[in-house]
């Protein structure tokens, strides 16, 4: 029906929510997200799960080393008017850990970062869903406490 509307279909995509040491995470401004603040992410590879693209698409965006620790949220995203084309995502938020590495940002499309709390991240222009993403991840943290 709406196959004109998203010629890729329904596309499965994996974000990383990187917290380094300090209970910092990581937020990234995208050019493919307007310049708006999202976390590093793609698509989920055939044979993938969740966890494992959300690392290896942090890992091949930041240049840091990560290891997956849960899914924090998940979702479905349609027509965004932040993302750069049309799409329909069905996603999923993974919480990541630094365990390695040195940041260094694909200069591809991701334009400049920010280290922050999450209460400061929320603050940000956020790109679509993600201020769920982080109020789900306070909800979450709080919940290990």
């Amino acid at each position: 029906m709406n196959a004109e509307l998203y010629p890729r279909g329904i596309e499965i995509v994996s974000g990383a929510l990187i917290e380094n040491d300090e209970g910092k995470i990581l937020l990234t401004q995208s050019t493919k997200w307007g310049d708006k603040w999202v976390l590093p992410g793609g698509h989920v590879e055939p044979g993938e799960t969740y966890l494992q693209a959300s690392v290896r698409e942090g890992e091949e965006e930041t240049g840091l080393k990560l290891e997956a620790v849960a899914i924090i949220y998940s979702g479905e995203l349609i027509g965004s008017t932040d993302f750069h084309r049309p799409a329909h995502f069905i996603f999923s938020e993974v919480h990541c850990r630094v365990i390695g590495g040195e940041l260094r940002l694909d200069d591809n499309e991701l334009t400049t970062y920010k280290w922050l709390s999450p209460s400061e991240a929320l603050k940000l222009d956020l790109g679509d869903s993600y201020q769920e993403t982080l109020e789900a991840y306070i909800a979450y943290r709080s919940a290990r406490i």
